[in-house]
């Protein structure tokens, strides 16, 4: 890639997909629009024939859906294709349910036993969707979790969570967004030391929204860390977000 060239998203930052068992980590701040970012991998992989799940923490059903789209991912009619499952957290906690084909709810929500609930989910009701598909998996978000449970519970769960699916999920996929405007660097520090991939955005607010993405960990051989510009386009698909290499980092 030359510095002047610019790429969608995705294959700027992987060369071919994701590899299996890999924890991906984006870290963002209040204005940024990385958030888009899990989403759109995501996307990516169901486009590829994989089965993805979202834990949902942060706002109702149909605002999961509408954030979705932003990128071209249609919840539903995934959900509907049996291509996607959903547990909704936030819908449980807070009493905001819908009937959806592939959501599903906790009867109650504590830290002490939601991760036995959901295991259970996975178990009799997820995993018979899967049929031997790639899986990739995608928390929405890390800090929701933080907000509803506190850091240190937060990590704690995720802990139980990689260590439990590291031998029934073996070969899944993570992607761990985080709104560090929101968590402590201690409790950001503590997630990209256990991740594989971990991206980095940052926006600047002057007279035009500047934003620069930086890809500061990862698995490939011969990597060192790498700077972008990040823009976002109006087509609503998974290369809406758009980089140009600005550093000689080799992704």
């Amino acid at each position: 890639m030359t510095p002047k060239s610019k790429h969608g998203i995705m294959g700027s930052i992987f060369r071919e997909s994701i590899p299996a068992g890999s924890i991906l980590t984006i870290v963002y701040d209040a204005y940024s629009s990385a958030w888009m970012l899990s989403f759109a991998v995501l996307k990516k992989e169901l486009l590829r024939g994989s089965f993805g799940i979202i834990s949902n923490y942060n706002f109702p059903f149909q605002n999961l859906c509408r954030a979705a789209k932003h990128v071209g991912l249609d919840i539903e009619k995934e959900l509907s294709n049996d291509n996607l499952a959903v547990v909704d957290v936030f819908g449980s906690k807070y009493n905001v349910r819908c009937d959806k084909k592939n959501v599903f709810y906790l009867d109650s929500v504590s830290p002490e036993l939601i991760n036995p609930k959901i295991d259970l989910i996975y178990a009799e009701n997820i995993r018979p969707l899967t049929r031997g598909r790639r899986i990739i998996r995608l928390i929405n978000t890390l800090d929701g979790i933080a907000l509803m449970f506190g850091e240190p519970e937060t990590l704690k769960l995720l802990t139980q969570t990689i260590a439990q699916r590291s031998k029934d999920m073996p070969d899944s996929i993570l992607i761990l967004p985080i709104n560090r405007d929101v968590v402590s660097q201690k409790f950001i520090g503590w997630v990209a030391g256990v991740s594989d991939y971990v991206i980095i955005a940052s926006t600047r607010l002057e007279e035009n929204v500047e934003e620069k993405m930086y890809l500061v960990k990862s698995p490939e051989e011969g990597f060192t860390s790498t700077v972008y510009r990040l823009w976002i386009t109006e087509e609503k698909s998974p290369e809406r977000l758009k980089v140009r290499k600005i550093g000689n980092g080799k992704p």
